[in-house]
């Protein structure tokens, strides 16, 4: 593992923690570029704002960042969705990869609670914990890989050498620092995307 790169943040790092949420809502839904305001009115609860924009998370003014384990990526760099799936290895067998499933899955939870999703609700809210129809696999994890200003916004390294990670391609085996700001409501449905902040091949 390369020295001071990555976070090294393991996920039990937010065990017992209380996670913040924040309502932003917006000036004007029918404007093309977007103008969002804290929502400050006495019982904001998102499922019943119909100019919800976004749901701000963190611990406190702290933003979620964590370290993933050691993963496989089956598919390689997704250059159409900007994506990254990383795949939750022997999850059942492996206490390391059931320990950062299941937190991922509680802190989905958690968030649907908050938004007030009833259970029959809860495909308003899209995981990023994928399966495939026929639980033939190990569940995969979707993260985004920023992209600005004509580039991907991410640090990538390969064995100390900086490369691009268009170079990464399928069964390659990631360590990545992770994290979330925001729950987005599109189309009527709720969805937090973890983006990619730092990668560590292997």
């Amino acid at each position: 593992m390369e020295k001071g790169f990555l976070l090294n943040r393991n996920h039990n790092y937010y065990f017992e923690k209380d996670i913040t949420y924040k309502n932003y809502i917006c000036k004007d839904c029918s404007q093309k570029k977007k103008e969002y305001e804290i929502c400050k009115e006495d019982g904001c609860h998102p499922k019943t704002l119909t100019n919800l924009g976004y749901i701000e998370v963190g611990i406190g003014r702290q933003q979620i960042v964590l370290t993933t384990p050691l993963m496989v990526c089956p598919f390689g760099f997704n250059k159409g969705t900007n994506t990254l799936t990383l795949q939750f290895t022997n999850y059942k067998t492996d206490p390391e990869m059931n320990s950062f499933i299941r937190f991922i899955k509680d802190l989905e939870l958690k968030q649907m609670q908050y938004i007030g999703l009833e259970e029959d609700e809860s495909d308003l809210y899209l995981s990023q914990i994928k399966v495939d129809a026929k639980k033939k696999y190990d569940p995969n994890f979707i993260l985004k890989v920023p992209f600005k200003n004509n580039g991907y916004d991410v640090s990538i390294k390969n064995k100390g050498s900086s490369i691009s990670v268009t170079n990464i391609y399928k069964w390659t085996k990631l360590r990545c620092d992770i994290y979330i700001d925001k729950i987005w409501k599109f189309n009527g449905k709720y969805v937090c995307k973890w983006k990619v902040k730092n990668i560590l091949m292997d």
